[in-house]
This record gives C-alpha cells, structure tokens and sequence, in this order.
C-alpha cells in the first residue's frame, strides 16, 4: 500500500478543509442569493476557472470518447447540477454541520447502489454500518422539533446525498479511461448547462445582492471547487481512493467547528450525537467494503 507522504497529507488536509468550508459558505451565500442563483454563479465560475487555469494554459486537450461524452454530462447534471440545487434548498434551514452529516453518508448510498446495479457484494457488517447510518439520520432529523418545513430541508439534504451517490456510480467504469482531472472537468460543464435553467433567478439576484455574498459564491468557486478538487485529484493519484475518502469522514466535524465559529450555529447535543452515530455507520461500510471507488462533492 502506497504510503502517506508530506504533501500527500497536506493535499487531503487541504481537500477535507475546503469541503468542509463549503457547507458552511453556502449558508452565508444563500443570505444573498437565490439556491439556484448560487448554483448557476459558482458553476460558472468554477467552469471558466478549470478551463483557464488548468488546460487553457496548457493547450491541453480533453481527451473524451464521443461515446463516453454524453455520460460524463450527464453524471455532472446529477452529481454537481441536481447536487448543489437540492444542498443548497435544504441548507436554507438545515446547519451546515449537520447537513455535511447527512451528506457524509455518501460512501453508504453509493454501496446501495453498486450491490443493486454493478452486482457488488456486502456483508453482514457492512449492513450493520447502514442501519448505524440511518439511525444517525434519523436523530439529527429528530433534533429540531420545528415545522414541517424543515423536515422537507432535511429530505432536500438527503436527496443531494443520493445524487452524489448516483455520480459515483455513473463514474466508476469512466475512472479506469481516463484523469480524474479530465471528468471532473466535463462533470462540471455538464452540472453548469443544467444549473442555466436558473439564469432568470440569477440576473435577479445580482440585481439585488451584496458584495458580500457574490464574495463567497466566488470562494465557493475558486477553493472548495476548483483548489479542493485539484488537491483530491493529486491525493487519489498517490494513494487507493478507498483510503483517499476515509479521510473524508472528518469533513463534518470541520464543517460543524467552522459553522461554529463563522455563523455561530451551536449544534443540538442530538444531533451532534445523530452525526457521530452515522459517522461510526459509514465507518463499518467503508471498512466491510473497500472495492467501491468513493468520489465526494
């Protein structure tokens, strides 16, 4: 097994932290943008950034099968476009730690859906780290007592959760053809000429927003996209990507610190529980199941 080196680990510390910060700068965007403005803006500008930066420069071409083309588009509308639109609409009353808890459970859905469409085998651990997962859900679902509306916001998260899951698998087989850095490229393009339905909310938008907020989206862009999925890039190429996203398992417990600090979100001792509880549940899956190439967003 391929060990850690320095910049290695600096490359996933760098990874899990921009991620992490992720959560926690769409809720200070949303406070100036429309979900889908934000979306559109971010993809946007993280499209023209990873072409310019990294093959505009280069004059480096996209090597994409016309065959494998329209999949890769495809996989980038649901894991980046229906994704973010859906992480957006239910980080508008779900924290940013808890929602980073809820979508940690990515590696679990994606195991769902690899034994049910790619034919791959689970044990009985693995099913004991799925029921963990649901279970931490479920208490941090439970936690906020309030109306049915933010029950829905919850569903939205766990609807990104899925779509994410469903990129993974839509990506597998393409991994073994061709860079990461090349599909992660198209995925973008792809999630960005869906999220152009949401132009009309995002002319608005601007109309009307603060420096401020388009700061953020900005960030959004250029760190947690652009810088985060170059140094994940870097570390899957040094290390198994089983490995690579069991580093990823920290990413709640930044996003919960970060909330903290940057938007003063104290979580409820529930839900704070809820998220260990279905941290330790991806945790058994991922340990039962290391075959299944784990991408996160």
């Amino acid at each position: 097994m391929a060990s850690l080196t320095l910049k290695t680990k600096l490359a996933l510390l760098t990874t899990v932290v921009l991620w992490a910060s992720a959560f926690v700068a769409i809720r200070a965007g949303l406070q100036g943008y429309s979900p889908g403005g934000l979306a559109l803006l971010r993809f946007m500008i993280a499209s023209i950034a990873i072409y310019g930066i990294f093959y505009g420069s280069r004059k480096e071409r996209l090597p994409i099968q016309r065959r494998d083309l329209y999949r890769v588009l495809f996989a980038g509308a649901i894991g980046i476009g229906c994704y973010n639109i859906a992480l957006n609409y239910g980080e508008i009353l779900v924290p940013s730690g808890m929602a980073s808890f809820i979508v940690s459970q990515m590696p679990v859905v994606t195991t769902l859906l690899a034994v049910v469409f790619l034919g791959e085998k689970i044990n009985r651990y693995g099913l004991l780290g799925m029921l963990l997962s649901a279970i931490g859900v479920a208490l941090i679902a439970l936690s906020h007592y309030v109306e049915f509306k933010f029950y829905l916001s919850v569903f939205y998260v766990i609807f990104a959760c899925l779509a994410g899951g469903i990129y993974n698998i839509l990506q597998k087989p393409l991994l073994q053809r061709y860079k990461a850095l090349h599909l992660t490229a198209y995925a973008i393009w792809g999630g960005t000429i869906i999220l152009l339905v949401f132009l009309p909310d995002l002319i608005h938008d601007l109309q009307h927003t603060t420096f401020k907020a388009t700061a953020t989206v900005v960030y959004l862009a250029l760190f947690p996209g652009v810088i985060g999925y170059s140094t994940w890039n870097y570390a899957l190429g040094k290390i198994p990507a089983s490995r690579a996203a069991s580093f990823l398992y920290f990413m709640p417990l930044f996003a919960t610190l970060i909330g903290w600090f940057w938007l003063g979100e104290v979580p409820t001792m529930m839900a704070f529980i809820g998220g260990l509880v279905a941290l330790v549940g991806v945790w058994i899956v991922n340990r039962s199941y290391k075959k299944l190439v784990n991408i996160s967003t």
